[in-house]
């Protein structure tokens, strides 16, 4: 019994050209996939691996088809004549594959490389960026403090030219004083109680003594002794301070809010002048606050600078921005005449400076104001100011 071959072949015929269909759509995905993304070598070295491969399928499976056709017509020798350059088409094409797939390896490398190179680029720039912004703010920062410091050094040209003024003045001044004082209490001996002229004079020695008291803040501000250290608990003295100023002002309808830390401790300062910084303090804040308002007094230790601040804050009207800068001045003052002499702020802030010190203000209109006085802590450790 002889089988016949003619399936087989016809198998083989139509393989052949399955292949060469196939391998053309591999040409068009990948030629949508380049299109798609032209800068990504992986993608063209597909296209080049497809068409290479395409070229091997039509040379491989033309070959087989014309060898069964050549096989069906009885004319084998034919495909004898043409093998020998089918098989140099296809080995050509084979080192063509292989050359493409070294290239695209290396260049792929290469790619990689470029790729790194510029990521590290790119983390260097973003290095660069921040190197030079905190630069920047480092200058700034240095600018600021430039210009503080000199507004301070004018600042204390100026309080120190004005104390030599106000030393002069006053001293010329309080010898007057004490005279009209003297003789107005010796004419009020022999003037009856209920007579015109005793009330004329009495109002003659109120002004004399309110003048005297002006000369006092004059000399204050002019001499600038130096402070009489010793150990204090700051948080009595602040309680102590209060009660003197409750029993000589009209502060009743003015709430007191305290908020004092644990971690204070004993300092050494003069507590006369520190009382005194406290009270110009305190009622600045109730003359802005006036009646229902809130004074806060709080008290924290910064360790990281051995500092103590003690924040007197009100929600009175606040401090306009152009009074910022002057608020420390000699005599300058926003209060109506009669009410003040502008002393008190410039009395403390030379007090704190003396102590090696500051006093610093926040404030916005409508908002209220905080001073907070800066004092460094150089007394002994033993026990905290928690009364």
């Amino acid at each position: 019994m002889i089988v016949s071959d003619v399936p087989i072949r016809l198998v083989d015929m139509i393989g052949s050209a399955l292949m060469i269909v196939f391998s053309f759509l591999c040409v068009h995905r990948a030629v949508r996939l380049r299109r798609s993304q032209t800068d990504n070598v992986v993608w063209t070295y597909m296209l080049w691996l497809c068409c290479c491969l395409a070229g091997f399928a039509v040379s491989r499976s033309g070959g087989h088809i014309l060898k069964q056709f050549f096989s069906l017509a009885g004319q084998p020798d034919l495909w004898d004549g043409l093998r020998p350059f089918a098989g140099g088409i296809n080995t050509f094409l084979l080192i063509i594959v292989a050359a493409a797939t070294l290239f695209f390896n290396r260049v792929w490398h290469v790619y990689q490389q470029i790729t790194m190179d510029r990521r590290a680029l790119q983390d260097t720039h973003q290095e660069l960026l921040a190197l030079n912004q905190d630069l920047e703010k480092r200058i700034q920062d240095r600018t600021d403090a430039l210009i503080h410091q000199e507004k301070q050094m004018a600042h204390a040209d100026r309080l120190a030219s004005i104390g030599k003024l106000s030393s002069g003045i006053a001293h010329e001044i309080n010898n007057p004083l004490g005279v009209i004082q003297g003789y107005t209490q010796l004419l009020l001996r022999g003037e009856p109680e209920d007579s015109q002229r005793r009330k004329d004079l009495q109002v003659i020695l109120k002004h004399a003594q309110s003048c005297k008291s002006i000369v006092e803040d004059l000399l204050n501000f002019a001499r600038r002794s130096q402070p009489e250290m010793a150990d204090i608990n700051i948080h009595e003295v602040i309680e102590e301070t209060l009660v003197f100023i409750q029993h000589r002002s009209k502060m009743e309808s003015i709430r007191i809010s305290k908020e004092f830390a644990e971690n204070i401790p004993h300092m050494r300062m003069d507590e006369k002048k520190i009382k005194q910084v406290l009270i110009n303090l305190v009622m600045n804040a109730a003359h802005a606050v006036e009646q229902d308002g809130t004074i806060t007094i709080a008290t924290r230790f910064d360790e990281s600078n051995r500092r103590l601040e003690i924040d007197i804050a009100d929600n009175g009207y606040g401090i306009e921005e152009k009074n910022l800068t002057r608020i420390f001045d000699p005599f300058f003052t926003t209060k109506s005449t009669g009410e003040g002499t502008g002393l008190g702020l410039a009395v403390s802030y030379g007090i704190a400076k003396s102590h090696g010190g500051d006093i610093r203000v926040q404030s916005r209109v409508g908002k209220g104001s905080v001073f907070t006085l800066l004092l460094p802590v150089s007394g002994s450790e033993g026990g905290g100011a928690n009364g």
